[in-house]
């Protein structure tokens, strides 16, 4: 190749690049950038627990005036007692004079708590098949049987239960028998109701 080639080739390549590099600038412009102004949050402050060994507790000077006049609170003067000491003279003079009897703790006598109503329910079925569950509580509730099953939707691979009821009354139960018994031919099997199920 000849110098002349080579150096057309060199000069188209450096022009190459500067126009990749500088285009894009003179094109766009100069970016304006906005930041966005962020609030330091302060660190939350360390609570430290007063160290209870250095501080000293005194007690308040106690006059000799005080104790020549303990008796008698009209004679002492204000000047010769500091106000601390008056209010505590006073309150301890207080506390001797009105003695609050103590009150008795009142106990409550213990309740027992209430019984609860025991419910029943007839269980009319139990299914593998969601779809034969489904069947039965639609004609139940046609009839205008109390239904509902358990588990409330209906799965496969699960035992589906098919109730009637629930009534607190149990005799009110055995008196549905016979109606489910010539509607149904079953009459089902009473059972407690259990409302968790």
């Amino acid at each position: 190749m000849s110098d002349q080639i080579k150096n057309r080739v060199v000069g188209a390549i450096v022009l190459f690049a500067l126009a990749i590099i500088f285009l894009p600038k003179i094109f766009d412009g100069e970016k304006e950038s906005q930041r966005q102004a962020f609030v330091k949050i302060p660190t939350k402050p360390v609570h430290q627990q007063p160290d209870v060994s250095k501080i000293e507790l005194s007690k308040p000077p106690v006059d000799t005036a005080l104790e020549e006049h303990s008796g008698d609170d009209a004679k002492i003067s204000n000047k010769t007692v500091p106000s601390t000491v008056q209010a505590e003279a006073a309150k301890s003079k207080q506390d001797k004079v009105v003695s609050k009897p103590v009150a008795k703790p009142v106990v409550k006598p213990t309740v027992k708590p209430a019984i609860k109503a025991q419910g029943w329910v007839i269980r009319m079925g139990s299914f593998g098949n969601p779809n034969n569950v489904n069947t039965l509580l639609k004609n139940l509730r046609k009839k205008g049987f109390t239904a509902y099953s358990v588990p409330a939707v209906p799965r496969s691979g699960v035992t589906n239960k098919v109730y009637v009821g629930p009534e607190l009354d149990k005799k009110k139960l055995q008196s549905l028998q016979p109606r489910l018994k010539r509607a149904f031919k079953e009459s089902g099997v009473i059972e407690k109701y259990n409302p968790i199920n």
